[in-house]
């Protein structure tokens, strides 16, 4: 196993040595930015992490209030349908229980279609929608798991001008998270331990939400407000699954400066038991012009169970549009244990717009298993991610 990781540490930088001298010029973008004739940086700072403009689009129903390009999928002859394909090696290092194991391997992590944009003549329904394929090993096996881990359709504009989106309902299957930081929006593709241990964050949580954005612009500043209340589906022994009440509001000045705070209640599963919680946190985002830093607090309240206070810091510089590199330092706190701490770091080259190469590694401290059952845990991934 040492040889194995030794040979996936050694090939990897030699492996982004050879992406710097592939070519570069025909550049090909994915289902939004073909529909709407933009490259893909238009809308995102570093994919998946979207920018103000992606922000706005995103809340907008996937669409662009001042612009028409939208309209036209009224009759869906430009209905955007895009796919992601993503091949990983991995290194594992891990100690449980005071015994150490380590194993790699490299596979076809996923493979994702999906689909989505406005319909009809003035864009008042949107609808999305992913379909994933992901291989899983399993005791030596090769096995293929399905699932759709975002499909919804939202009705815009219940109130204000049309295309503002300031108020919309969404039913379905989609991310809870506050806009900047939580669930996809992340550099480094480790989920944060908000959602994780905390579970503050879900990445496919099955909801019915309100939301909204208001925009205010005048000579000096720039302000967005965005919203979302409604409730979520619980993971609880009883059949009375929507027990979960959730609310967010984020706000950015001048496309630089984000803060925004997130609140959950209801009840979860614990055991053969339902237990009630509470989750909150706040979090600031400042974007410069080649780097990103994002700052949060999160804390998990459980009826029978300690408190979790999660502190998360992370910074991503950005020189150009081919090169990203980012760390994130993320701790857990719990009463009458020792903190968990979770360190990672990223570098990413853009080979083309919509195609990728990245090394992340990710340790764990958490000798009194605040996070999971591992006490310690090394984490070494090559990615290689096409978009199409």
């Amino acid at each position: 196993m040492r040889k194995a990781y030794q040979a996936l540490f050694l090939s990897a930088p030699v492996f982004f040595l050879l992406t710097a001298f592939l070519p570069v010029d025909a550049e090909a973008v994915p289902a939004f930015a073909r529909r709407i004739g933009r490259n893909c940086s238009y809308c995102h700072t570093v994919f998946p992490e979207l920018n103000e403009t992606g922000h706005i689009f995103k809340a907008n129903g996937l669409r662009f209030a001042d612009e028409g390009e939208w309209q036209d999928a009224r009759d869906w002859k430009t209905f955007p349908i895009a796919a992601e394909v993503e091949i990983e090696g991995v290194y594992n290092d891990v100690k449980s229980s005071g015994v150490s194991s380590h194993s790699s391997d490299m596979k076809v992590e996923e493979v994702e279609v999906f689909a989505g944009g406005p319909m009809g003549k003035t864009g008042r329904i949107t609808a999305f929608g992913i379909f994933a394929v992901e291989q899983d090993d399993d005791g030596g096996s090769t096995t293929y798991d399905s699932k759709i881990p975002h499909a919804f359709i939202q009705i815009n504009d219940l109130v204000g001008p049309q295309g503002a989106g300031r108020l919309n309902l969404k039913v379905g299957q989609d991310t809870l998270a506050l806009p900047f930081v939580g669930g996809s929006q992340k550099f480094i593709n480790k989920r944060h331990l908000a959602e994780d241990a905390l579970g503050l964050f879900s990445d496919e949580q099955r909801l019915v939400e309100l939301n909204g954005q208001y925009l205010f612009e005048d000579e000096k500043k720039v302000v967005s407000h965005r919203y979302s209340a409604g409730v979520s589906r619980e993971d609880v022994n009883d059949e009375d699954k929507l027990r979960g009440f959730f609310a967010t509001y984020a706000c950015n000045l001048n496309e630089t400066y984000s803060l925004g705070a997130m609140y959950r209640n209801g009840e979860e599963r614990s055991g053969a038991t339902d237990a009630s919680y509470n989750k909150y946190g706040i979090a600031a985002e400042a974007e410069f012009e080649i780097v990103v830093v994002t700052a949060g607090w999160f804390r998990a309240e459980r009826s029978g169970l300690d408190d979790q206070d999660n502190f998360l810091l992370e910074a991503a510089y950005i020189p150009n549009s081919k090169w990203s590199l980012a760390a994130r330092y993320d701790v857990v706190d719990e009463e009458g244990k020792e903190t968990a701490s979770a360190y990672s770091f990223m570098v990413r080259y853009n080979i083309l717009s919509n195609v990728y190469a990245m090394l992340e590694y990710r340790g764990l401290d958490d000798d009194d298993h605040v996070t999971s059952s591992n006490e310690e845990e090394g984490n070494l991934r090559a990615f290689f991610v096409a978009l199409f």
